[in-house]
Parts: C-alpha cells; structure tokens; sequence
C-alpha cells in the first residue's frame, strides 16, 4: 500500500509539472559554463627559453614537450632536408651512437620523437633525471653523420616510392603545389632527386641556425613540482646558447580566380580521391575561428552534411569530410572523399551543393545548437587531459592570444548563431574559387568533368604538380603499329637470333611486405609453358602449366583445367617471342599515338589478341623497346588496370635482349620484380610441361 501511495503522489507531481510546462516553447539556453583553468606554472630560463609545468600527480608519469616557434624555409632543389633534419637529431651525440642512445632509452621505458621543430619525450617520473640527461644530450651535445644521414635518405626515397602508389598522399601533394604555389613553403613537393641533394652541411647549417632557446616553448606535464622542473631544466638546457633566428616573410598565396578541375591520372585506380581546396586566411584566435570552426563541423566534420549526403543518401563513398586548417602563415579549406571511379562525377555535383548550399541558406537553429553542444562537450573532455593545459599555454604566448582566450571559449561558443555560421561560410568556403582536385583513371572519369571547370576545360597533371600537355606529338609519316612492332623485335635481338631460342628458364625475385616472392617461368618450343610465383622458396601461389594443348592453374585457391579465354591467353602468352605473332594477321594493332613515359617519347598501341584480350603498349621512340604494358582486368570494384613497366635490358646469348626489371603497379600493391638468372638452351625436357 505505502509503494502504490508513493505512486501515485509520484504520478500527480509528474502531471503537475507537466501542465505546468510549455512544450510548444523551445527552452532557452542556460548561460555557458564557466571554465575554471589553473594556470601552469611559468618561468623562463636566461636563454630566452619559455617553460610551462602542469603539476599532476594522478599517475607517476612526466611528458616533456619542445615546440620551436621558426618559420618554414623554402629548401631549394633539396626539399626535405629539413625533415631529415628532425630525423637526424635522434641518431646521435658526440659521445653516443644511436645504438646506445636507444638503449638508454629503452632501459628507463621511455619514449623519445624528435623534429626539425622540436621534440617530445616520455617516461615514469622517476627516471626523469636520466630522461633529461639524454634530452639535454640531444639538443646541446647532437652530432649529424654520413652513415645515419645515408640511411635517412634510403628511408625517405623507400617512402617516396610508396607514395607514388597512394592516390591520397598524390592528391596531397598536387593540392599543396597548385594551393599554396612551388614558391611558397607549403606547396614544395619532396622527390628523390631532391633528397638525394640534402646534404651533411646544409642539415647541420640548418639545424645550427634555428634549433634555439630563445625561439623555444616548453612544456612539462605530470608527476613533477615546480622546483624539480625548474632544477632538471636549468641543468639541462641553461647552457644551451641564444641567437637570433631568421624570419621569413612570405606572399599570402590567393584561390583562383575561377574553379578548375585538375585530373591526376592513375590508370590503375578504380576509384577516385576527390581534394576541393583553396588557401584562407584564417589565423589562430582570430575573431573567426570559433566560428569558423562551428561551420566546417555543420560542413564536414565527421557525421555531418557532406557524410550523410555522399554516402549517407547516396552512397557514393564510405565517408566524405572537410577541413578548415588555421594557420599563422596561411591556412587552408578543404573538402575531400574517395569515391568509385564511376560516381566522380555524381559526387563532384553533390560536393558543389553542399558547399553551395551552407553559403546560401542559413542553418537552422537546431543544427547549430547541436554542433554546440557537441563542441561544448569535446571541448571538456579534451580539459581532462593536463597535455592540454599546457597546450592551451604555449598558444597563448605562442599566438599572442589574451590571457583568457580558453577561459572564454565556451561563453563565445554559446553566442554563435546561424547568421555567424552563414557568414563565415561566405568568407571560407569558395566553391567558386576552388581547385577540383581529382586523382584516378583519367579513361574512366575525364569526360564529363569539364562542366566544373570555369573555362570549360579539364587540365591534367602529374604527381608532381607539373602540367601535363595533351597535345599530340605528330607521329612520323608512314608509321604504322606493325611497323613499331618490326622495329621492336629488331631492337630485342632480331627474329634470327631469337629463331635460335628452343627453351629459356628466368627466375625473378621481389621483397612484398618483408616476404620473398619469386616467379620462374620456362618456356620450350612449341609453345609450351610453366609459370610458377612461389612466397619465401616454400608456399606456392600460382602455378600455370601449359604442354602446347592442355593447361591447368592451381595455387592458394585450389586448381582448374585451363579451358576457353583463359587457354587461348596462356597458349599466346607460351610463345618465344610474343609480340612476333601480332603481326599473324589475327591481331589487331592499332596506333594510338605519342605519350611521354618518365619524360620520354613512347609509341602507344592498342593490342587486342586473337583470344579478345586488350593491351595497351608503349614502346620507346628512341630504342625500340617496349617499356610498358597496361592490362583491364575485371576486379571486385568494376574495371581495373594493372601495370608491368619493363626496364633494364640486357643482352644475353645468343644475341637477345629481355627485360631485368619488371615493375607491376596493381594498385593497392607496387612490385618490383629483378631477375636473378636467365638460362638459354638449358636442359629441358618435354614431360617437364606434362599437365596431370
């Protein structure tokens, strides 16, 4: 009785109140709360060096944080020097190598990251005696050597290469060359031949001329008092001597005066890296950047409009963003995605529209309000780490913001209002002075991009930044494919030497993801064939055997007999001297045109085989040689191409050339298989291409 009693009481106060309140009146927003930050302890050593420490003693932990306040440098024809440079300070002292710099550091479990602007270090409190020993020995004591300089640069240009396969990493680059400029820092673009100019002096003048104290921010985080911050970091870095250091000042880079679309062709790619960028000038703690930071979050950030219309509505890709970078120097927006190579164009158009729309419609009051609210809560979170204390510090005095910029950021976060989102996105959104940045198969998604651009046109460039040209070279008079053919199988040796070919054994290696792939492929007059690809000497992937008549695949995915297109391709593919038979009369040969191939002319032809197979080949105008092969094939994404570049001709008895290096660029995987040996006329027997 007293529980229903209690009910009941209960149930009239909840009606009570509940016609007491006026559900068809939107609550008013209480007032912002006020952000209680305690103020890190501050001092500044007599070398100009600014220190913050943010006492917390929850875990017997300590970070150390060194930001350098340096302008970036334009580096010449050695761009990525200076990144080196932020590698280099890690690999060594006066009196340790990078072994025994390691070792320290593993023996007390820290953590230890150097750059070119600074560093940052990690470790149980306990051990920071010996934690800023080994900083201090870094900073003050760092000695640059060849060998480690060596090894850095193999690592750089081992990444390079990589790159060139990340549709992403090339949209980056393209973007930064055409936003910023190759004249501005920003817009510089790192290749091997520029690595392979860094040098030993040029690191070390670097490191020599901006590496100082008085330029310098740090910030001291965790289980650590003020006196011992200020006894560790005295001993560590009081000596370290002040200078003045070199500022830069550079032209505010400017959007185009009309949108173009650049194309950045992948013929491998089956799906599209869509970059719509434009330089702002939006600096840290400017009147604008809470505000603008509210937009691009209603814009782009994370489950918002670009999300739910691109893939939300329609599909067109996993995820679609935008960004709005602040900068002291220049800072950029950007709106990017990946998409099937097939909705490119859908996608572009929904891009435009929402970029459109956040300028020409005002947000209503509940989209604002809960991007608020989200930035509200972020934004108390991210006061729960202490790192963001001193953060928040070294921005003040870095930025030059007022003493209670954070203390206020939530009072100026509630007072934003869709008038404020509308005209910030009027200011930072310029979908009308943009570049259209889109990295794929050019085949696959060219036509029809044109309609974007103001002039009407689509321009095409490397991953380099540089312009591609499209006008066709003329092709000299009387050419024909069969005659580069002719010419081709006289630059490999000639028919009679290769007449003289009745068996050939090559055996190519690689290294894919630390493992050793190797491919030996034999071949034997009439037409007979084994291609065998092995992983580490042991697992077989694939093997093809082909006896002239029958053939059969088997492998990781189990076998089958060899029947239709499939045989028709091997039996082709088990000649000598393939190329010999397209000009059977059963081949069809086309001459497309001219084409630079790593900056030289190739003749390219459309090969399509009696079996129904299409090739596109390039041979080099100079030499004769074809130098790639470009492959459709069907894969779980639609159409795509697989690339084999052929390189390093060598001759061999009696009197033919092949190809040592055979690069295959699959998309996801770039492989670059090297010959390790090549026998003519060995001992082979028939039943060695018996198909059981």
């Amino acid at each position: 009785m007293k529980r229903i009693l209690l009910f009941i009481l209960a149930l009239g106060f909840g009606l009570q109140a509940s016609a007491q309140l006026d559900r068809s009146q939107r609550p008013k927003p209480g007032p912002a709360s006020e952000i209680r930050l305690a103020d890190p302890a501050t001092f500044t050593l007599a070398n100009g060096l600014k220190v913050f420490v943010v006492q917390n003693n929850k875990l017997p932990r300590l970070s150390v944080s060194l930001v350098l306040d340096v302008d970036p440098v334009m580096q010449g024809d050695a761009v990525g020097y200076v990144d080196i440079v932020g590698e280099l300070i890690r690999t060594g002292t006066k009196s340790k190598s990078k072994a025994e710099i390691d070792a320290i550091i593993d023996q007390i479990g820290a953590s230890v990251s150097t750059s070119a602007t600074g560093l940052y270090a990690a470790s149980l409190s306990k051990h920071k005696t010996k934690l800023f020993d080994i900083l201090s020995e870094l900073v003050l004591e760092t000695e640059f050597r060849q060998d480690e300089l060596d090894r850095i640069k193999k690592q750089f240009t081992s990444n390079l290469q990589t790159e060139k396969d990340d549709a992403n990493a090339i949209a980056g680059k393209v973007g930064n060359a055409l936003v910023f400029g190759k004249n501005h820092p920003y817009g510089q673009i790192t290749t091997e031949k520029t690595i392979e100019k860094a040098s030993l002096d040029l690191c070390r003048k670097h490191f020599d001329t901006y590496f100082k104290p008085n330029v310098g921010y740090l910030a001291l985080v965790g289980d650590i008092t003020v006196n011992e911050a200020r006894t560790l970091v005295e001993k560590a870095f009081g000596s370290w001597k002040s200078a003045e250091v070199p500022r830069h000042q550079y032209a505010m880079p400017e959007p185009p005066a009309q949108t173009r679309v650049i194309v950045v062709d992948r013929p491998v790619a089956v799906q599209t890296v869509i970059n719509i960028s434009h330089p702002v000038d939006l600096k840290p703690g400017s009147d604008d950047a809470i505000k603008a930071s509210v937009m691009n979050t209603i814009l782009g950030g994370g489950d918002a409009r670009l999300f739910n219309n691109l893939r939300e509505t329609y599909g067109f890709t996993y995820g679609a963003y935008s960004s709005l970078t602040k900068n002291n120097l220049v800072g950029e927006f950007n709106a990017n995605a990946q998409v099937r190579s097939a909705v490119t164009d859908s996608s572009i158009m929904m891009f435009l529209y929402e970029l459109n729309r956040i300028r020409d419609t005002m947000a209503n009051v509940s989209e604002v309000d809960g991007i608020l609210k989200y930035l509200n809560g972020t934004f108390a979170i991210g006061l729960q780490n202490p790192q963001t204390i001193a953060t928040f510090a070294i921005e003040i005095e870095r930025y030059k913001l007022s003493k209670d910029y954070y203390r206020n950021y939530l009072k100026n976060l509630a007072a934003i209002t869709p008038a404020d989102v509308q005209r910030t996105a009027q200011k930072y959104v310029l979908p009308a002075n943009s570049y259209i940045i889109c990295v794929g198969n050019k085949a696959a998604i060219a036509a029809g991009l044109e309609k974007y651009a103001a002039s009407g046109k689509v321009e095409f460039y490397d991953m380099f930044g540089n312009e591609v040209k499209e006008a066709a070279a003329p092709l000299p008079a009387g050419l024909t494919a069969e005659k580069v053919i002719e010419n081709y199988i006289t630059a490999v040796g000639g028919r009679k030497n290769w007449d003289k070919v009745k068996n050939i054994d090559m055996t190519m290696g690689a290294t894919v993801q630390n493992m050793t792939l190797s491919m030996q492929m034999k071949k034997m007059q009439p037409g007979m064939l084994i291609n065998h690809i092995t992983l580490n000497g042991a697992m077989t992937m694939q093997k093809i055997v082909f006896d002239g008549t029958k053939g059969k695949a088997s492998g990781m995915q189990g076998s089958e007999n060899l029947e239709g297109e499939k045989l028709e391709e091997i039996k082709e593919s088990a000649a000598m001297l393939p190329e010999a038979n397209y000009l059977d009369g059963k081949t069809t040969l086309t001459l497309v045109g001219i084409e630079k191939l790593n900056e030289q002319p190739a003749y390219v032809l459309s090969v399509v085989s009696p079996s129904g197979k299409k090739v596109t080949e390039y041979y080099d105008v100079a030499t004769g040689l074809k130098v790639r092969e470009v492959t459709t094939v069907d894969g779980p994404q639609g159409e795509a191409s697989q690339i084999s570049d052929l390189s390093d001709y060598r001759s061999i008895k009696p009197g033919i050339l092949v190809p040592h290096t055979t690069t295959l660029d699959m998309g996801a995987q770039l492989i670059k298989l090297e010959m390790k040996s090549v026998t003519v006329n060995g001992k082979m027997k028939k039943t060695d291409f018996a198909v059981e």
